[in-house]
């Protein structure tokens, strides 16, 4: 491609892993590169990249000088700094966008509410598996700008709504959107531009290129009707259509009367009926690619739990205790409760507040005979008891913080019982990120010596 960033004044907002890679590509472009970031401590230290220009304030003088913006996934579309270059006619990019423009060979890039990681992370592995050349990019895995090679590579990109929401000539070979609801409504102001974030993942996708939507989803039913560009792959775990589908745990792939089994799921090691669809989406990708189905059965039906996603850590006196700190939306701990649905739980909810309510993961409790005790916590409570006491739930506790709920819930269990940490929320009210909310409930559960009740 021509390289259009060729002395080009650049500002990369956000000087942290993706910020400093755009900084390395873009002067490998000889781009003249400009950098600024909120966290003073942070811009200290990019002071030391070579012919990276600090600045250290976004204003007028500087954006009337500056071609390109470049932002991290944490600065939103709606921030001061992105409507004031706007109005100067300064080009505004996504670190993930940026990073595509120079990308050579197949990328994938998946997205959705709930099961990107589990599904990025099993194509991701199934390629591997397959001999073929990959990169794990995007949400998890290294920023894509980090993983520009002069050789043709498989881009295994997680993509979320904040990386999305930048899009403008941002085009997949192969997008995968495995399901929309209300999420991250704190940023993205309302349910509609949230949706619209994602997308973004294939509105600049031609009829070469492939979109895998998941046809059980409520919002993605709305695409149903629509001339969209792309080809378009149904995939269902609830009923038989033309694409593929579920049937227990065997995989069909149905093209109009045509039915063809594919393989049985049986002996996979992911909990949960969900699962079975995530795995579906790697399969409808495995196809496209034409990849072998005996590595692709072999692949799926391997792969270990990612971290913090009902990762199951120790049983202390027959008590489970899971990990599901990445569930940080009221439906992705529906998905879970719906997972573990025929043992006794005491599950610990609350964080940070992302604006979604509370109502539906209160009735689905309210209608659950299985969870036994609800441990509440963190910035959230409020909020979740109000929801709670709404659909007149009273089997619940309240924690004075994260500590004292995992005390609680061990206090409360018994032989046969599982802890389950799904919160719910987001984890910034106390931790810098879901993962480290995760670690701290495996560090308290690996040193747990206290007795469970009998």
């Amino acid at each position: 491609m021509k390289n259009k960033f060729k002395h080009k004044n650049v500002l990369v907002v956000g000087l942290k892993k993706s910020g400093l890679s755009s900084i390395a590509l873009l002067q490998k472009q000889n781009a003249f590169c400009y950098g600024y970031d909120d966290d003073k401590q942070t811009l200290q230290q990019a002071s030391n990249i070579s012919n990276l220009i600090i600045i250290n304030k976004i204003d007028d003088d500087i954006l009337k000088i500056m071609d390109y913006m470049i932002i991290s996934p944490g600065l939103s579309i709606y921030s001061e700094y992105v409507k004031l270059a706007k109005l100067y006619g300064v080009k505004v990019l996504g670190e993930v966008e940026l990073g595509s423009y120079f990308a050579r060979g197949k990328i994938i890039a998946i997205t959705g509410t709930n099961g990107k990681t589990t599904v990025t992370s099993m194509i991701y592995e199934t390629l591997k598996n397959s001999k073929k050349p990959c990169v794990l990019c995007g949400n998890i895995g290294e920023p894509i700008t980090e993983n520009i090679f002069p050789f043709k590579t498989n881009y295994v990109l997680e993509v979320s709504s904040f990386q999305l929401e930048s899009a403008v000539k941002f085009a997949p070979d192969i997008a995968v959107i495995t399901n929309i609801t209300p999420n991250h409504l704190d940023r993205h102001l309302n349910f509609k531009n949230y949706k619209q974030a994602k997308f973004n993942i294939f509105k600049n996708m031609n009829r070469r290129k492939t979109l895998v939507l998941n046809y059980d989803d409520k919002t993605l039913q709305e695409l149903k009707n629509q001339k969209l560009k792309p080809k378009v792959v149904w995939v269902s775990a609830q009923k038989e259509i033309n694409g593929y589908f579920l049937k227990g745990t065997k995989v069909y792939k149905k093209n109009g009367k045509k039915v063809e089994l594919i393989f049985d799921l049986d002996g996979i090691k992911l909990i949960g009926k969900h699962n079975l669809l995530n795995a579906l989406f790697v399969v409808s990708v495995a196809d496209i690619l034409k990849l072998n189905p005996t590595v692709v059965l072999s692949s799926i039906i391997s792969f270990q739990p990612i971290s913090h996603r009902l990762q199951f850590v120790k049983d202390v006196n027959g008590v489970a205790y899971i990990n599901d700190s990445k569930s940080t939306s009221p439906d992705s701990t529906i998905t879970a409760l719906n997972s573990l649905n025929k043992t006794p739980l005491i599950l610990i909810l609350g964080g940070s507040d992302k604006g979604t309510s509370f109502d539906k993961l209160a009735s689905k409790i309210k209608k659950t005979k299985n969870v036994k005790l609800i441990v509440v916590q963190g910035a959230t409570t409020k909020k979740i008891v109000k929801s709670l006491k709404k659909y007149a739930v009273k089997n619940y506790v309240i924690a004075e913080n994260f500590n004292d709920a995992l005390i609680k819930s061990t206090q409360n269990a018994i032989c046969g019982d599982v802890v389950l940490l799904s919160p719910a929320c987001a984890s910034f009210d106390c931790f810098d990120c879901f993962e480290a909310r995760g670690e701290k409930f495996i560090e308290y559960v690996k040193g747990l010596n206290i007795e469970t009740k009998s």
